[in-house]
């Protein structure tokens, strides 16, 4: 009997409980029946598991008591027995949150889903980033899940981006009529309530133009009924549905305060017998305005999270709606973007955006980059040149063959990132999370015993019901549920205009609090290639040799013929000395081009020169120019340091932080590029595998380190440091081991990152102290601790304030939009979003 049949009969007779989970895994990388059967050992050591794992099918069945955090442990077991787990990950639109209580319970939710093993819900996105195993669990079991619960929900793979946004766009449209609505039959039932106490004249009108006894009080219930159970219903019907979870949130507080408010008034108006003399006063107004005051707050507070969202949106104004495509036939063919495929042939015509990524087959244009670049000036692209969907082609005409299509287009993968590091949770979260799990139920026990208390301790009814329904409609959870994400949803969005992207939330909070930075050397804080950095001898030394060079390949004859701005000199007779020089015919002369032993052993002497002596004491590599008659002169050839470092290395240093370089380049040269940038620190001849072990190093010292580099060696130390920053091209955006990409190739962008970081945390320990101010202060108020000293918090001015609480913290976080970015020269970097219009 197999092994797999044997435990197969064991988990067979496990008892099922009410805690017994089954979950099935696909495991990858088993070849073997000792692959498999290795799995299902380590998997059966963890107590109250059973498992069998089946290699045809490469799929783990388990048996287990236990929650989400042991679906973990259990992948875990796996992953470190030297296999894989087959894991996936979605993003999900949630509709109808109003709170934090509301993002809470719907991560509560999928959680609980056996095969979710992450799920973070994001207040100010409205957004579900999920984690999950996809043998075990299903999307539309998701969306179920979090239906259940009294929310909306819908897969953002297969929606389109524009009808999602349309849907927020009728949406709001639609909260607005009720927003008029409610505010306009609010209105009228505060002056019929309160008007004749202001103006004895409209007392006695309304006494007039009374058909019946209490026609205006029946007239103030109609107008409050109306605007409860019509514009109040956003509140009343999730705030039942949190109610029968055992999970009340904000919509169960305002529902419990305006409707209690609201039925007490019925009853004292159709029933007044049943309460003595000095209770019967009527709240329709007070219910009318909260419901009103509220609704507005929650409106405004969606058109301000549509603002913090504008990054997204520019991203998504980039893509290309349709293609021109040739088909087989060359007949244009107008199509959407979703149906282009790798190999496909578009025409672009000027004033249109590039629809996908690809190759230029025929034609040249200038083509406006900067969303990706940063450069200002459009760049010139002819056949053979990559070029980027979401791009402008401002003249010419192109014919390209698509690359990259979907998801690994370069601007798809830009958006993904934005929208996850939006979507993601930072550590300083955690304190708000807890409090909010218990705030709501909390905040409905204080209304209760402010009832009870102020009506066995003053006797009257209306005291005690006007200080509960305070409490329940002045308590705020949604200004904690949305301090965190309202920032990192503005702040990364900024960010991402300016060139830098989070590949995660939690990086904006380490950023912020890092002392040291490791840079690379080669193409991090220099350019990555040759150039010439000085000369000596002859004013026709670089004419000369730049003639010889043309006729090689070499990296330090490339570099040479770049620098001869002047027309090059014919060339005959080119012979080329392995590890020694070049030599040819220029004109008339023969030229020799090399080391000094190249120019010594033809009889060429090299004269002693203090530059070029400091030239080679610093690392650089010397070509010795001569001819017939004698020597000619010297080019002195190293990586030159890009033009920003220096500003952003002075500037680092202002900011405190410790620098380093690290290069696998000789000791000379890194220290001549470290003396140009004043770091101290220096590490040379440092293996690609050995930077990750100086950064532990650094760590092991506390230090909390950031490690800058290119992205292409430089993996192990960028995954090993506090915070690794790439900086790349447009294409180089999803460097997996990156925390942060720079992606206007720029370093100036390293001083935007860490502002953005700091600035983004600033704001967020400004939204949380102003959130538990907020409620600390003003729930004792609304309860009635002052009522000594006669002062007493209306229900409708509590309704107000709890509206401006969550608008002062949207307030505060959209101020992370006047982010400027870093520049050495008094100029700013070019965003997306500052670039001409299509024609």
């Amino acid at each position: 009997m197999s092994t797999t049949e044997t435990t197969s009969g064991r988990s067979a007779k496990m008892a099922d409980t009410p805690s017994t989970r089954r979950l099935r895994v696909g495991v990858t990388g088993m070849t073997c029946a000792s692959c498999s059967s290795r799995v299902e050992r380590a998997l059966n050591k963890v107590p109250g598991v059973r498992a069998s794992v089946n290699l045809a099918t490469e799929q783990a069945e388990i048996e287990f008591a236990g929650s989400q955090d042991d679906t973990q442990a259990l992948v875990n077991t796996i992953t470190q027995v030297g296999y894989g787990v087959v894991t996936a990950e979605a993003t999900l639109a949630v509709q109808g949150m109003t709170c934090a209580s509301c993002s809470s319970r719907v991560e509560r939710v999928l959680r609980r889903l056996p095969g979710v093993l992450e799920a973070s819900v994001n207040l100010a996105t409205e957004r579900a980033q999920v984690r999950y195993l996809p043998t075990a669990v299903d999307i539309s079991a998701m969306i179920a899940a979090i239906q259940t619960a009294g929310y909306g929900a819908r897969n953002l793979a297969v929606t389109d981006e524009s009808s999602e946004e349309q849907r927020k766009r009728d949406a709001l449209r639609g909260m607005r009529r009720d927003v008029f609505l409610a505010i306009a039959l609010a209105i009228a039932v505060l002056i019929l309530a309160m008007g004749s106490a202001l103006s004895p004249a409209f007392a006695s009108w309304l006494r007039v133009f009374a058909p019946l006894p209490k026609f205006w009080e029946g007239v103030q219930f109609a107008l409050a009924s109306v605007v409860l159970f019509w514009p109040g219903r956003r509140f009343f019907r999730p705030g039942w549905a949190a109610y029968r979870h055992l999970s009340p949130d904000m919509n169960s507080l305002v529902a419990t305060g305006t409707g209690a408010a609201w039925l007490y008034s019925s009853l004292v108006l159709f029933i007044p017998t049943i309460f003595p003399e000095s209770a019967r006063h009527l709240y329709f107004d007070s219910a009318a305005v909260v419901i009103a005051a509220v609704l507005l707050g929650k409106y405004l507070e969606e058109v301000a999270k549509g603002r913090s969202s504008a990054a997204i949106r520019g991203l998504l104004q980039l893509q290309a709606k349709t293609a021109r495509r040739i088909d087989a036939m060359g007949q244009e063919q107008e199509v959407a973007i979703t149906q282009l495929q790798s190999g496909d042939q578009l025409l672009i015509r000027p004033g249109e955006r590039l629809p996908a990524d690809g190759k230029i087959l025929e034609g040249s244009a200038h083509v406006d980059e900067s969303m990706l670049s940063g450069e200002p000036l459009p760049q010139r692209r002819s056949a053979g040149d990559e070029v980027i969907g979401g791009t402008l082609c401002q003249d010419g005409r192109l014919l390209v063959e698509v690359g990259a299509v979907g998801k690994d287009a370069v601007l798809a993968q830009i958006i993904s990132l934005v929208e996850a590091a939006q979507t993601g949770k930072l550590p300083i979260q955690g304190l708000a999370d807890r409090v909010i799990r218990v705030f709501s139920p909390l905040v409905l026990a204080i209304a209760l015993l402010c009832f009870l208390f102020w009506s066995l301790y003053s006797g009257d009814l209306s005291l005690a019901l006007a200080t509960a329904v305070a409490v329940l409609v002045v308590a705020c959870p949604c200004a904690m549920g949305l301090a965190t994400p309202a920032a990192i949803m503005v702040g990364t969005g900024r960010a991402a205009e300016l060139g830098v992207l989070f590949r995660k939330g939690s990086a904006l909070e380490m950023l912020s609090r890092v002392d040291t930075v490791l840079f690379d050397k080669t193409g991090t804080v220099t350019r990555g290639h040759p150039e010439l950095l000085a000369q000596g001898g002859s004013a026709d030394t670089l004419a000369l040799a730049a003639a010889v060079e043309q006729g090689s390949e070499h990296p330090l004859a490339r570099a040479i013929v770049a620098a001869a701005a002047t027309p090059l000199h014919s060339l005959a007779d080119f012979r080329a000395v392995p590890g020694q020089g070049v030599e040819g015919r220029v004109a008339s002369d023969w030229i020799r081009v090399g080391t000094r032993e190249f120019l010594s052993g033809e009889g060429i002497a090299v004269p002693e020169d203090a530059e070029l002596q400091a030239q080679e004491a610093a690392g650089a590599s010397v070509v010795h120019v001569g001819r017939a008659e004698g020597y000619v002169g010297w080019l002195a050839i190293a990586d030159a340091v890009r033009p920003e470092a220096a500003a952003v290395t002075k500037a680092l240093r202002q900011m405190g932080l410790r620098l380093a370089l690290i290069t696998g380049d000789s000791a000379a040269s890194a220290q001549r590029v470290a003396a140009e940038l004043g770091i101290d620190t220096v590490h040379a001849r440092v293996l690609p595998q050995d930077k990750a072990r100086i950064v532990q190093e650094a760590q092991a010292q506390g230090r909390r380190v950031v490690f800058v580099g290119d992205g292409i060696n430089d993996a192990p130390a960028l995954a090993q440091a506090d915070v690794g920053i790439a900086l790349a091209s447009g294409t180089d955006i999803a460097l997996e081991a990156a925390d942060v990409t720079l992606t206007h190739g720029d370093l100036r962008s390293l001083i935007t990152a860490i502002q953005a970081a700091r600035q983004t945390l600033g704001r967020i320990r400004g939204n949380l102290f102003w959130a538990f101010f907020y409620n600390i202060l003003l729930i004792p108020f609304a309860a009635g601790a002052f009522l000594p000293w006669g002062w007493q918090l209306n229900p409708m001015l509590a309704g107000v304030a709890m509206g401006c609480s969550s608008l002062f913290v949207l307030g505060n976080s959209l101020r992370l939009r006047r982010l400027r970015p870093f520049s050495s020269a008094g100029t700013t970097v070019p965003s997306f979003q500052q670039r001409p219009q299509e024609s």
